[in-house]
């Protein structure tokens, strides 16, 4: 082994806490969209709450998320080894025991659907606890039995932004549900383009995936319908009168170039290294494409 080989590893080594590893349980990367997304539908949403009752609605949905995520991080374990991806995470490298990771997320959880139901709504913690139960017991499981878990795994992923409306309204409106749908879609071609950038990390740990299961080509056919399908649920909130006209040009305009570049991944041979940039750049595209359309709502909102 060399020597800049040992310092590499022992860097490694020194970079890896204990709170550091109890943090990345909770998929830290993920709270930030839920921030987001939270944040977004209690600003759009009709009426008005304190900026504590705000702080306490976000930080118990974030944690409540993070400990999700952790108890999926323990139902995963096994699965993560075989990803390289993944394999460095916590549970796999031996890093955090089972029990730990087990009692942090289901303690996470609870504390934060309290906190939920007394201190914001019992409405809100409810919708709170459908998305932990459908990412925990059906979206989980069924990774590694049916590529259509995809649609099991956005239900919980769309949950955020009507939990935000929910905390100020305490009701589930129109525009709170195209919320949901917006983010429900969005995930759809947005995962299914990392899918075919890591479909051999995936085949490895037998995660079904659409490539595996129905093709290249089909799959990103689908990110195009998907995508097409995206544009015109994203146009709803116009459709309904809660946006200006302004937010239309801009969604068509944004929109329609994304659905575009959507069907650019059929131009390319299946396999070569142009495919796989086209789909990580229309991963990155997605990253940006949905807080362009939350800022174009609440820029172009009628109030």
């Amino acid at each position: 082994m060399t020597t800049t080989t040992q310092s590499s590893l022992l860097l490694s080594e020194r970079t890896h806490t204990f709170i550091g590893d109890m943090l990345s349980l909770t998929k830290p990367r993920l709270s930030s969209l839920v921030i987001f997304t939270s944040a977004l539908g209690m600003w759009l949403a009709p009426g008005s709450i304190s900026i504590m009752h705000a702080v306490i609605s976000i930080v118990a949905t974030s944690g409540l998320v993070g400990g999700a995520c952790a108890i999926n991080c323990y139902l995963e374990k096994d699965i993560d080894k075989l990803m390289d991806r993944t394999k460095d995470r916590p549970l796999p490298a031996g890093r955090i025991s089972e029990t730990t990771a087990l009692s942090f997320g289901l303690a996470l959880m609870g504390l934060c659907l309290l906190v939920l139901y007394y201190f914001i709504n019992p409405l809100t913690s409810i919708l709170g606890f459908i998305a932990a139960a459908v990412y925990i017991l059906l979206y989980t499981p069924l990774k590694t039995r049916t590529s259509w878990a995809l649609f099991a795994g956005a239900i919980p992923g769309a949950i955020p932004p009507l939990m935000g409306w929910t905390t100020v309204t305490n009701s589930i409106g129109v525009l709170g549900v195209i919320l949901f749908s917006v983010l429900f879609v969005w995930q759809l071609p947005h995962f299914l383009s990392i899918a075919i950038y890591h479909v051999n990390d995936y085949n490895r740990a037998e995660i079904k995936t659409h490539p595996a299961h129905i093709g290249i080509s089909a799959t990103i056919h689908r990110i195009g319908v998907y995508t097409l399908a995206l544009f015109f649920i994203s146009l709803l909130p116009f459709y309904i009168g809660a946006v200006s006209e302004g937010y239309k040009f801009a969604v068509l305009l944004m929109g329609g170039g994304y659905f575009v570049y959507s069907l650019w991944g059929h131009a390319l041979e299946e396999g070569s290294p142009e495919l796989l940039q086209w789909a990580r750049r229309y991963f990155y595209g997605s990253l940006v494409y949905l807080p362009c359309v939350f800022i174009f709502m609440i820029f172009f909102r009628i109030s």
